[in-house]
């Protein structure tokens, strides 16, 4: 599990949670730099076995679900948007380039 130093600093923030899945990374900078997240919520790391890395959206009110799966673990997200379209794009462009 990691935690990079500034990585979840920032009023786009809450909570005291620190820890985000390696794979996760680049997707929460995404979100944190996007103008169309306003608010990143994490959610707990669930271990899992061994599997194939995928990045999941769900609209929720006011914004989206994110679930990013690693190798070894799942790791859910809140994203609180003002165009989610928009958030989704960016954040997948950054999953994809990783």
């Amino acid at each position: 599990m990691s935690h990079i130093r500034g990585l979840l600093e920032g009023p786009k923030f809450n909570g005291k949670h620190s820890t985000v899945i390696p794979d996760a990374i680049p997707v929460v900078e995404a979100a944190r730099d996007s103008p169309h997240v306003t608010k990143i919520a994490l959610g707990v790391i669930t271990p899992l076995h061994k599997g194939k890395e995928h990045l999941k959206f769900t609209p929720t009110g006011g914004g989206l679900k994110m679930q990013v799966r690693c190798s070894h673990a799942v790791q859910v997200f809140w994203l609180y948007t003002t165009d989610a379209a928009a958030a989704i794009a960016e954040i997948t462009l950054r999953w994809n380039q990783r």
